[in-house]
């Protein structure tokens, strides 16, 4: 589904280069739930935004369901963005003005769905998320959980083929980001593809594959059972 051929990207202020990707290659499989770890700065959410292109790289290849990214104009970027590319962030980015079910809609006046479709496919999305009782609500009149929620049910009303989430659980306690990890999970199960950044050890026992950063390369990436990988996680916190 996505290939990296040797890609980096650098940035320079105060006349002092920083390299957030460092001749990274990587390939990430359709069905695949990929946890990225690593400390601050490591590159974790320059390379969020090289997936989703938001950002482009400086040098190598980078390969999306068959079109070669590094070889497209903004516009189309653009436009596979819109088409394939779901996203979850961690301050929700909801618009404050709109009501729950006018977020979740918005997406679909960019594909141009036609209203009943719109309706059908909102509906369908508010029940899969738990969270049709609160559809004509503003997102201020929402718990942080709620939110998220909402968040997850826009990024996915389109039925993208990615859905990249930044730190989904950042601004959650433990009860509501165990709620939104466990629908991410379900999500992955029924299909969907999931490239997350985190920095929650304990949530990456949700996913298939961990890839761990550190100064823009690989550190480690493995594909493990989450019953191993969640053992593993458990001796380590316990020291």
């Amino acid at each position: 589904m996505i290939t990296f051929n040797n890609i980096s990207r650098s940035f320079i202020g105060d006349e002092v280069e920083t390299v957030a990707i460092d001749n990274m290659s990587l390939t990430i499989n359709k069905g695949e739930f990929l946890s990225i770890l690593g400390p601050s700065g490591c590159g974790k959410s320059t390379l969020l935004n090289v997936l989703g292109m938001l950002d482009s790289i400086d040098q190598g290849g980078f390969s999306f369901i068959g079109h070669q990214v590094d070889q497209c104009s903004e516009k189309q970027r653009a436009e596979l963005r819109k088409q394939h590319i779901g996203f979850i962030f961690q301050s929700f980015n909801l618009i404050d003005e709109l009501t729950v079910e006018q977020n979740i809609e918005l997406p679909l006046y960019y594909h141009k769905v036609p209203k009943e479709e719109r309706k059908r496919l909102v509906d369908k999305v508010l029940q899969r998320v738990d969270i049709a009782h609160r559809r004509k609500h503003l997102p201020a009149k929402l718990s942080g959980g709620q939110q998220q929620r909402v968040a997850i049910a826009r990024a996915i009303v389109t039925q993208p083929d990615l859905i990249l989430a930044d730190e989904p659980t950042g601004n959650l306690d433990s009860k509501n980001s165990e709620q939104v990890m466990g629908l991410l999970q379900e999500l992955n199960q029924e299909g969907s593809t999931i490239v997350m950044v985190t920095h929650a050890p304990e949530h990456v026992c949700y996913g298939t594959r961990v890839l761990e950063l550190l100064d823009g390369k690989v550190l480690k990436d493995e594909s493990v059972q989450q019953e191993t990988l969640a053992a593993d996680l458990t001796e380590v916190a316990c020291g």
